[in-house]
């Protein structure tokens, strides 16, 4: 039992020894987490060495309602750095506290001090870049805000939240902040998609490439689809031409600016300026690669019989001038599409509105042509072509039967 118990002894006084020495060393204590001014001060008569009291009494003076004093509370914060001057949360708020007290010079050495302590802290880069705005001198928050993009990529949008309210120019992020490397420009720019700011993340996406960056397919796309929905329909069709061609794709012409208009592929690049196509109740879309009116494939739907379909589902963005003449043309064949409304093409603005109709096909027809002449206004941005089968009251309202389209084209007239 003796032999038991020595070394149980020594073990545990080993445990009370080292916790002494951590708690000098780290500021930990006993007593409760949220102690009074009275319990802190009985906490450094006992162990003067241990900073964390001097701390926490640091923080009672600047918070307390009853006993704000900052010169106290600057008092006591010295005073836990003598006993421990390698914890960085103390002199983070040390230069809080002689900020507060209008020693801006003294309180950005502090923040030097604080960062030579932790140089790969989060939290201080973090507290130092924000305080050093506060304090009006952006040109030295910026290397902090730059390393937290370099090392901590998952707090960009934080930061980039921060830097937009404090200089209220994205530019100046760009072009003094973020690292200039494909890695975070790409995060910068997928903030700007999400800021709706399109001047910007144009300006970036050219950045990168200057910089070599050769983004992939899904990046390109991403950066499309983010044009169109802007509305900048031209600039968007000239960076999916460009990819086009890297890819060795056919590309639209003048002579034709639908993508795929003969579906002889199922998709092009799957995005931008492919046809999208959705899924609809009472409809079955699906490309035919045995009935075909040029080439060797088309686009068929199935009408079911049990819907009263409202079909807005194939479609897709066309790059067009403002103020210019147009001719829409699709060759489409019909069997035994049921109700008064029937199958047609739509092609409406995107920036100004028009929207312009081809006649409605219903029953049994052969290959035939729908066309659409059409002038796009003086601010168009581009347009919209789109399958349409509106939604009818009729009594006959749920249609069926199979439509085939071939042969899409979008031309400018004279060209």
């Amino acid at each position: 039992m003796k032999k038991l118990f020595f070394p149980s002894f020594i073990i545990l006084i080993s445990i009370i020894i080292g916790y002494q020495i951590l708690s000098i060393w780290r500021g930990l204590s006993i007593y409760q987490t949220n102690p009074s001014k009275e319990s802190l001060l009985k906490a450094i008569r006992l162990n003067p060495s241990n900073p964390d009291p001097y701390y926490r009494l640091g923080l009672f003076y600047q918070w307390d309602i009853h006993n704000i004093d900052l010169k106290e509370s600057l008092n006591y914060l010295s005073k836990a750095i003598e006993r421990n001057p390698l914890e960085q949360e103390y002199w983070l708020n040390l230069a809080k506290i002689l900020q507060r007290l209008g020693k801006q010079e003294a309180s950005e050495k502090v923040l030097e001090k604080a960062i030579f302590t932790y140089p790969t802290s989060f939290r201080g880069r973090w507290m130092t870049g924000n305080l050093l705005l506060q304090q009006g001198v952006p040109e030295k928050a910026i290397p902090h805000f730059t390393y937290i993009l370099s090392n901590y990529p998952n707090q960009s949008g934080l930061v980039y939240d921060v830097l937009l309210r404090a200089l209220d120019n994205p530019e100046i992020i760009m072009e003094r902040v973020v690292p200039k490397d494909p890695s975070s420009l790409r995060q910068y720019l997928s903030y700007l998609y999400e800021m709706s700011n399109k001047e910007l993340a144009q300006k970036v996406w050219q950045k990168m490439l200057s910089f070599g960056f050769k983004p992939d397919r899904d990046e390109t796309l991403r950066h499309i689809e983010f044009l169109i929905a802007q509305g900048e329909l031209t600039e968007a069709s000239r960076i999916w031409v460009s990819r086009l061609r890297e890819e060795g794709l056919s590309t639209p012409s003048d002579e034709n600016l639908i993508t795929n208009g003969g579906f002889e592929k199922n998709e092009i690049l799957g995005g931008g300026f492919d046809w999208k196509i959705g899924k609809v109740a009472g409809a079955e879309i699906s490309f035919d690669h045995e009935i075909a009116f040029e080439g060797k494939s088309s686009l068929k739907i199935v009408f079911n019989g049990k819907e009263n379909v409202d079909f807005r589902h194939i479609y897709q963005f066309v790059a067009l001038k403002p103020d210019t003449d147009y001719l829409f043309k699709a060759t489409v064949k019909t069997r035994g599409i049921t109700t008064k409304s029937g199958i047609k093409i739509e092609v409406s603005g995107i920036g100004s509105a028009f929207q312009r109709l081809s006649e409605s096909l219903t029953g049994d027809n052969e290959w035939r042509d729908l066309t659409i002449s059409f002038r796009t206004p003086a601010n168009s941005k581009g347009g919209l072509v789109r399958v349409r089968r509106e939604r009818t009251d009729k009594f006959d309202r749920f249609i069926s039967g199979v439509v085939w389209i071939d042969k899409v084209s979008v031309t400018e007239k004279g060209q």
